[in-house]
């Protein structure tokens, strides 16, 4: 009996000393050769709301979270980190959580980059008062307008130029600070693009929501469509502009980030 308690023992030393084995051989099955950091986060979003992907730990040895249950957020990716495993290469994107509401700590970890996509979170019912960096393409662009509570107005706005397309691009002008009021800073790449810009400040004046503004939003719109007609820019002349497109960009709260320079709209005909 003394023998095979022996034996036994020496069995289960050697499994604990195969299975440290085992951890230690998988932790330093993925080694990182070359990593890639960002300034400004470039943002993401999982390519599937079902499929268990997971967020792990540096050296891939912990799952950390999994991204199915995070169905609304997007992730801003700090950097992307080339992996080694098994004598191939992988991609990783370092990636940090932004959620509608910010409500939790964001969580970070390591996935696989190509279980994330490029741009926003799609669920746009949920998110607020988004800033232009994140969009993908004037159709991305337009169904956040038209789905998240933040844009109703400028869903409102769009309306009043039945025929102007709306464009992501033109709307940057706008995001960027003083392109409304001065384009000669972005004169070369504006030109090269754009002709015929329509540039109204009394107009773009208006969508800005400062933090004592007590406006409402209907109170807002109206103000603006007064000023487009004051401006010559009546319903008639507004629906004959064909070949205009249009960029827009509102905020319906006070940010930091964003002042008078930084709202409204501008109209403008492509330059092909």
């Amino acid at each position: 009996m003394k023998k095979i308690k022996i034996l036994l023992g020496l069995a289960v030393a050697i499994a604990g000393i195969t299975s440290f084995g085992a951890t230690q051989a998988s932790a330093s099955s993925y080694t990182v050769i070359k990593t890639k950091t960002y300034t400004n986060s470039p943002v993401y979003h999982a390519k599937s709301a079902t499929k268990n992907v997971y967020l792990w730990n540096k050296s891939h040895t912990k799952k950390l979270h999994n991204l199915k249950n995070y169905p609304n957020t997007s992730w801003g990716v700090q950097a992307s980190v080339t992996m080694k495993h098994n004598g191939s290469n992988a991609t990783y994107y370092s990636v940090e959580s932004y959620t509608p509401t910010q409500k939790k700590s964001p969580v970070y970890g390591y996935v696989w980059h190509n279980y994330l996509t490029k741009g926003y979170n799609r669920h746009y019912s949920h998110w607020n008062n988004l800033y232009l960096r994140g969009f993908t393409s004037d159709s991305d662009y337009l169904n956040y307008i038209k789905q998240s509570p933040s844009q109703a107005l400028t869903n409102k706005v769009l309306q009043l130029f039945p025929n102007s397309q709306l464009s992501l691009n033109l709307s940057h002008y706008v995001e960027n600070r003083d392109a409304l009021l001065n384009l000669k800073t972005e004169a070369s790449t504006f030109n090269a693009s754009y002709r015929d810009p329509i540039l109204l400040t009394n107009v773009n004046q208006l969508f800005y929501h400062g933090y004592q503004d007590t406006q409402t939003e209907s109170q807002r719109f109206q103000a603006i469509e007064r000023a487009l007609d004051a401006a010559g820019y009546t319903a008639s002349k507004r629906a004959s502009l064909k070949d205009y497109q249009i960029g827009i960009y509102y905020q319906n709260a006070p940010l930091k980030d964003v002042d008078e320079n930084s709202v409204g709209i501008i109209l403008a005909k492509p330059a092909n």
